[in-house]
């Protein structure tokens, strides 16, 4: 029994572009993720976005209108923090680097396998699976390492009373989007190969 070929309607090279442009995708993260870290262990600063007490002492627009803030971007020597809380926000920001890597070299591999008439391999699902859980790790391992960070550099700057609070967006959005792709394509692509063996007799 032999897994039916797919045939890309343009041909067998139609989705090598889209391979390069996750290849091009990959140097351009991994060229901003070092540029930043080497900007940042040659300042010898790290940043934390922070909330705090809603404040006025903040530039004030011309015109009489008052304005508020009450988020701020603390940048922080790392002489002046625990070198732990340094490593985890580093750590934080290498994983988010690595696993956005990751993301994109399966949706490449997924690509140069259609490419080369593969899309109804067994091994496809597992490759979707496998495109999923990147999803997820993408959208919560690199913010709470970095999270945890942010909080040892705040608490371990010497403040009394009432703590500025680390800024930690939720990504449950962008992971909602990315699985809900990521599954309908899974069903689409089971039930499909199904109709291929159907129709090709092998079963």
């Amino acid at each position: 029994m032999t897994t039916p070929v797919y045939d890309p309607p343009r041909g067998r090279n139609s989705f090598i572009g889209y391979v390069a442009l996750c290849a091009l995708g990959i140097v351009v993260v991994v060229g901003a993720y070092l540029g930043d870290l080497l900007a940042s262990v040659r300042s010898g600063v790290v940043e934390v976005p922070v909330r705090v007490d809603a404040t006025a002492d903040v530039p004030q627009p011309p015109g009489g209108a008052t304005v508020r803030a009450a988020q701020m971007l603390l940048q922080v020597r790392t002489a002046d923090v625990p070198a732990g809380a340094v490593t985890a926000i580093r750590i934080g920001d290498a994983a988010g680097a690595l696993l956005v890597v990751a993301l994109i070299a399966v949706v490449g591999w997924i690509a140069l396998r259609i490419s080369r008439g593969r899309l109804f391999d067994a091994s496809m699902p597992r490759i979707l699976d496998l495109l999923g859980v990147t999803v997820v790790l993408l959208g919560v391992v690199p913010a709470f390492v970095r999270h945890l960070g942010w909080n040892w550099v705040v608490s371990g700057l010497g403040w009394h009373g009432r703590l500025p609070e680390p800024v930690a967006e939720p990504m449950w959005l962008p992971i909602y989007i990315g699985l809900l792709v990521v599954v309908c394509f899974r069903f689409a692509l089971t039930a499909s190969q199904r109709m291929v063996r159907d129709q090709a007799g092998l079963v």
